[in-house]
């Protein structure tokens, strides 16, 4: 899966085959954003995908913190 840049924000949607699994990965990247105090914006829909977008808001841009994150969630991913 690729992270894409939309409005200035990296962007990914990650599918599942339950809720269950989405709500899984979900906690995963929840604790590892919480370790590096920087939390992604998520958003469920389509009820088995996550839409995970990635922006420093302090910093008002993507940052190379968003590229590390993203890189984690990948590997959390596969």
């Amino acid at each position: 899966m690729e992270w894409i840049v939309i409005e200035g924000k990296l962007v990914n949607n990650f599918k599942f085959t339950s809720q269950t699994e989405l709500a899984q990965f979900l906690v995963k990247v929840a604790n590892y954003a919480d370790e590096i105090n920087h939390h992604p914006d998520c958003k469920i829909h389509k009820a088995f995908q996550l839409e995970i977008t990635l922006y420093s808001h302090d910093k008002n841009k993507i940052t190379d913190l968003d590229y590390q994150l993203a890189e984690k969630i990948d590997s959390l991913f596969h």
